[in-house]
């Protein structure tokens, strides 16, 4: 995730700074890597601590992006060249400085994936249908593979949601480490049934032997069926964090985000610091 954004001006006065999310970053270092960019005069990519850096030259500023290590580099470079191009629109009076502030977290959206992993039947697709906004089924239609949605309305930070729904079956069970790559948060979905959470631990399992680097947890599904274990019961089968849920009950749609959002939120821990601008010398 892009989590700030700051232009540096010639003076090495922070003109903007925009925070987008609860992560913490050091202002001394952005400063440090404004001067450096500015003595190197080329665009610079740079991992310090669990933070990426990267900045280009504008004019006798420079123009900042700060994201997760683990965001691509081409990725970071063509968001940073929208952003370097639509302050270039600011100097040069084509674009009001306020509506630049106002549309900047919209220049710097990337994509989350969360990935949804669990058995057949347990709820999968129906839980990615209610985080989507639509109307969850109430007839089972098995996953072939894997299906993408993207999920509208929801942003997280810079983040817009992509769910990646894998097929429960047998025969589709080998591509699930395939299928993991890239994703940032990875739920479990189980029908809350003593038999599958038993089965689900395996799943848990093959995402510790992988070292899948995600944030894991567990939905609980089906919390309306006689029978359904509780949700503490299960994350003491599981060990992972799980959430209860009755997934074909529309009004959970912000309960789902939220945990998406709390998963997010847990790697983040919050700094709040302030800045004060100072007129542009570019």
């Amino acid at each position: 995730m892009i989590h700030h954004c700051f232009v540096v001006d010639a003076r090495d006065k922070i003109v903007v700074q925009k925070k987008f999310w609860i992560i913490t970053v050091d202002i001394r270092r952005v400063e440090e890597f404004a001067a450096r960019v500015k003595e190197s005069q080329v665009l610079l990519c740079e991992e310090i601590g669990p933070t990426k850096f990267i900045g280009k030259p504008l004019g006798r500023g420079v123009v900042i992006l700060c994201a997760e290590s683990f965001d691509e580099d081409n990725v970071l470079q063509d968001k940073l060249e929208t952003v370097t191009q639509k302050f270039q629109q600011v100097l040069t009076y084509q674009l009001e400085f306020e509506e630049f502030m106002e549309r900047l977290e919209d220049f710097v959206v990337t994509t989350l994936k969360v990935s949804i992993i669990g058995y057949g039947g347990v709820g999968k697709t129906t839980l990615v249908t209610l985080m989507s906004g639509g109307t969850p089924p109430r007839t089972y239609t098995p996953t072939v593979a894997i299906d993408i949605q993207k999920v509208e309305g929801a942003r997280i930070g810079t983040y817009e949601i992509s769910c990646w729904d894998f097929a429960g079956q047998d025969r589709f069970r080998k591509l699930w480490e395939l299928y993991f790559r890239g994703s940032r948060i990875v739920l479990l979905v189980t029908d809350s049934t003593l038999e599958n959470v038993l089965n689900s631990k395996d799943i848990i399992d093959l995402i510790r032997r992988k070292e899948i680097p995600a944030e894991v947890l567990a939905i609980a599904n089906k919390q309306d069926l006689p029978g359904a274990l509780k949700p503490s019961l299960v994350q003491r089968i599981l060990g992972v964090r799980v959430y209860g849920m009755v997934a074909i009950d529309t009004a959970n749609r912000a309960k789902a985000l939220d945990i998406i959002r709390e998963a997010l939120r847990r790697a983040t821990p919050e700094q709040v610091f302030h800045v004060e601008r100072s007129d542009m010398a570019f």
